[in-house]
């Protein structure tokens, strides 16, 4: 989603995604099947068969982008768990809130702003 996003206007091969990924092209098919039915990505017809950004992908809050194959909300405490694995679940849900936090606040285009501009800091410590 990150490579999708950063050239928004153009065509990004399955091919090309797979090279990236270190997948198959049928692994990539299936990766962005959800997001193009929820809108995210425009699936290109025709022989390379590639992806391109939807309406307002770089609007895209993280949690969008993640909630098909993440677990973000917070496990319940399971009932029966005593002393230290209580408190250790209690932590466990507390920085899975955090993380939920985050990822609904951040959306795709500033995870590529800031990647763009750690990418461009590095070519200059080099």
């Amino acid at each position: 989603m990150v490579e999708i996003g950063s050239n928004p206007g153009n065509d990004r091969s399955a091919a090309e995604m797979a090279g990236l990924l270190g997948l198959s092209r049928e692994s990539v098919h299936q990766l962005l099947a959800p997001y193009v039915r929820a809108g995210l990505l425009v699936a290109a017809r025709g022989r390379t068969g590639g992806y391109r950004a939807g309406a307002d992908l770089p609007g895209t809050p993280l949690a969008a982008i993640l909630a098909p194959y993440a677990g973000l909300a917070p496990r319940p405490a399971r009932a029966g768990r005593a002393g230290l694995d209580r408190l250790v679940d209690a932590l466990e849900a507390e920085a899975a809130g955090a993380r939920l936090a985050v990822y609904q606040r951040l959306t795709l285009g500033e995870l590529v702003r800031r990647l763009r501009a750690e990418r461009e800091a590095l070519d200059w410590e080099i």
